[in-house]
């Protein structure tokens, strides 16, 4: 089981805090694919990103590591991982 915790805007848009995907091995790019067939939503909307690419607007972590290090979209999810999903706030 992956666990995704969603926070802000982007747990508003999902309509949770948190979701379990079961059997799921792959790439996160894939497990964003799937985590949007489930909610039947965009969790970023595009047109809110900057370039209109969602992950302008997201902060994505996997077991607490930014995804800046570990490989990005390319990065491999597996059972046991946990990935948190922040919109990316601003502000002064």
């Amino acid at each position: 089981m992956i666990r995704v915790l969603y926070y802000a805007g982007i747990r508003e848009r999902a309509g949770t805090f948190q979701t379990c995907v079961d059997g799921f091995s792959g790439t996160l790019a894939g497990l964003l694919r799937r985590l949007e067939e489930c909610h039947g939503i965009f969790l970023v909307d595009p047109t809110e990103a900057e370039g209109a690419d969602p992950l302008s607007a997201m902060i994505i972590m996997i077991n607490g590591r930014h995804i800046a290090h570990v490989g990005s979209l390319d990065a491999p999810v597996s059972e046991g991982d946990t990935v948190t999903i922040f919109p990316l706030v601003g502000g002064g």
